[in-house]
């Protein structure tokens, strides 16, 4: 997913990419703090004592996390020890991250007590900020290898003629667009592409779904399963965007009184996109960034690189939280009964930062990959909790 862009709808807080996902975390979605800070106005990790950490229970199985572990540790294989990471408003040594969940793994192979093997081995950092838990997911959707009266809404490959230039230096930003006599302008916008076809007939089409909301939630998630008409499934993932900045179509319809606040969440946007197919495309036209996307084989990765796993893979801010990295988060998830109606459920579990998302921005944002499937829970979570990293002792 960047996959994952999770670019989250909930009410005014923007979104995330996938991804958000992502995929898919979704994470990313610990160890000797080497001044200066980045920036004045950044957050802080507060280091906690023993008798202000909270209790270290872990509401899924170990198998799980030492999957989520081990892909943090090849991911993070190739890279040199001596690269900087931030963490919070300082910067460490990826060494330091690599110590520490080489520790994590071994704890998890001989300590019957990992609670309290890891508050004996580790520090554990709290971050100030609030923290808003969203959620994302790998859709199932509907489609066929060629346009038809049924599938005729197109996803595309990377364009040939779109340009990616290199920042000019580390505090700019990437710009993307194309070559138009020799000037350098932006992409095509949504508008455009989906409103105008102008990448329509140019053998970009990689598959054709029959949902135009389906998808626009695919862009939101990043990656998806494709069911094919001839009994075969395709599995695309993030390969790129146009380059323009994403905006919340929640965040839209909260503000034109179309959906109430409070009754945002990714079942409420489709919803009111189903029952009113004659302003989709306004409301779609919002967002003028736009995904492109990949055949892939295998499960869907992150912006670390490596596999997500379901319900250990996060997806945070780079420039808060170091990518690869061992947390822990206290939050409450949704269960969701018949007539849509939801009960909210305490949890905590140590996840691994791997993904990262365009709306995933700030100290006070984090995506949960939900897995592979139809996730209602994905679509309701948006849950205020709290949010620990964990950095092994000297």
């Amino acid at each position: 997913m960047r996959m994952r862009m999770w670019m989250w709808m909930w009410s005014g807080l923007g979104g995330s990419y996938f991804c958000h996902l992502p995929f898919a975390f979704c994470l990313l979605t610990c160890l000797v703090f080497l001044p200066p800070p980045l920036h004045a106005a950044s957050p802080t990790l507060v280091r906690l004592t023993p008798h202000t950490a909270p209790a270290l229970y872990d509401d899924l199985s170990r198998t799980s996390l030492k999957y989520a572990v081990r892909r943090s540790l090849t991911a993070l294989r190739p890279r040199p020890d001596t690269e900087s990471v931030v963490f919070g408003s300082q910067q460490l040594s990826l060494a330091r991250v690599r110590d520490s969940l080489r520790h994590f793994y071994t704890l998890l192979e001989t300590e019957e007590d990992l609670a309290g093997a890891v508050q004996r081995d580790f520090h554990l950092y709290r971050a100030t900020a609030p923290a808003l838990f969203t959620g994302y997911h790998e859709p199932l959707l509907r489609g066929s290898r060629v346009r038809t009266r049924r599938y005729r809404y197109p996803i595309y490959r990377l364009p040939d003629d779109l340009v990616e230039l290199a920042p000019a230096s580390d505090t700019d930003e990437r710009r993307i667009g194309r070559r138009v006599r020799g000037r350098f302008v932006p992409y095509f916008t949504r508008a455009e592409i989906d409103g105008q076809a102008a990448l329509a007939k140019r053998g970009y089409e990689i598959a054709w779904l029959d949902d135009p909301v389906a998808v626009f939630f695919l862009h939101i998630q990043g990656s998806g399963q494709i069911a094919l008409t001839d009994g075969s499934r395709l599995r695309v993932g993030y390969a790129g965007t146009n380059g323009h900045p994403y905006t919340s179509i929640g965040k839209w319809l909260k503000q034109h009184g179309k959906l109430q606040p409070g009754r945002t969440s990714s079942p409420a946007i489709q919803h009111y996109l189903h029952t009113h197919p004659d302003e989709q495309r306004t409301i779609f036209f919002q967002n003028r960034r736009y995904v492109f996307f990949r055949p892939s084989r295998g499960e869907p990765r992150g912006s670390l690189g490596s596999p997500l796993t379901a319900g250990r893979s996060i997806a945070i801010d780079p420039k808060v939280y170091p990518l690869g990295a061992l947390g822990f988060i206290r939050t409450r998830r949704p269960r969701v009964g018949q007539h849509q109606t939801v009960a909210w459920q305490p949890f905590s579990r140590f996840v691994l930062l791997q993904d990262t998302g365009a709306a995933i921005s700030g100290p006070g944002r984090v995506d949960i990959f939900w897995g592979s499937g139809a996730q209602v829970e994905a679509g309701y979570m948006a849950e205020q909790g709290e949010l620990y990293l964990l950095l092994k002792k000297r």
